[in-house]
C-alpha cells in the first residue's frame, strides 16, 4: 500500500511539473511579406538581436533563437532590397551605435504558446513599461512581441525612438497543440507587420 501510495505521488509530481514547464516554440511559417519596395533607399541600417524570452525547459522548443532571429532579419532585408542592411552579431547588441548610420535594436521579448497563464513566465523584460495585461485562463495563449530602438545618428543631433509591439492570440483548448501552434503563427504575423511599419514610418532619407 505505501509502495502504491508513494508511486502515485512521484506521478502527482510528475504531472504538475511537466504541465507547468510547457512552453511550446515552432519556427515561424514563411513570410506574409509582399515584393520589396523601394522605401529605405539608399540608407544604412544595422540591426542587432537580442533574445529576451525566458524559457527554462526546452523539450517543446522546436525552433531555436538564432533560427527566429534569422526568419526576422530575412523579412526586414526581403521587404526593403533598396536599403543598405548589415546584420550584426548578437554579442553587439548593447555596443555603441556606429555614427553617420541608424542602428535598429530588436529584443525578442515573446515568442512561445502556452496553455493559461503559463505563457506569462517565459515572457522577457524589456527593462521598460511594457505590459501585457491579464491573459486569459483556461485557453491556450500564443504571445509574439519586440522592444525596439532605433537610433539614428547621421546628424550630430542623435535622434532615438522605442516602440514595445506585444500580440497574444487566445484559443479555447481543443485541438491540442495544433490550435497552439496556429494561433502561435498569427500572433508572430502581426507583430512582424508592426515591426516593419514601425522602422519604415519611423526612418526618413537624411
Amino acid at each position: 500500500m505505501t509502495k502504491k501510495f508513494l508511486l502515485m505521488f512521484v506521478f502527482f509530481l510528475f504531472s504538475v511539473h511537466a504541465f507547468g514547464q510547457k512552453i511550446l516554440v515552432w519556427c515561424p511559417p514563411t513570410a506574409e511579406i509582399g515584393t520589396g519596395n523601394d522605401k529605405l533607399r539608399g540608407i544604412n541600417l544595422n540591426i542587432v538581436f537580442s533574445d529576451l524570452r525566458k524559457i527554462t525547459d526546452t523539450t517543446r522548443v522546436e525552433c531555436s533563437s538564432q533560427d527566429i532571429i534569422n526568419h526576422i532579419a530575412q523579412g526586414i532585408m526581403t521587404s526593403y532590397p533598396s536599403a543598405i542592411i548589415n546584420i550584426l552579431d548578437t554579442t553587439q547588441f548593447h555596443s555603441p551605435a556606429e555614427k553617420n548610420k541608424i542602428t535598429v535594436r530588436i529584443a525578442i521579448t515573446a515568442y512561445h504558446s502556452a496553455s493559461g497563464t503559463d505563457a506569462s513566465s517565459a515572457i522577457g523584460n524589456s527593462e521598460g513599461d511594457f505590459s501585457w495585461g491579464a491573459l486569459p485562463k483556461n485557453k491556450w495563449n500564443s504571445v509574439a512581441g519586440f522592444h525596439v530602438v532605433i537610433e539614428d545618428n547621421r546628424t550630430e543631433t542623435s535622434k532615438t525612438l522605442t516602440r514595445n509591439i506585444a500580440n497574444i492570440v487566445s484559443r479555447p483548448n481543443i485541438g491540442g497543440s495544433l490550435t497552439a501552434k496556429k494561433a502561435l503563427f498569427e500572433a508572430y504575423n502581426e507583430a512582424n507587420r508592426e515591426l516593419l511599419y514601425f522602422i519604415e514610418s519611423t526612418i526618413q532619407p537624411n
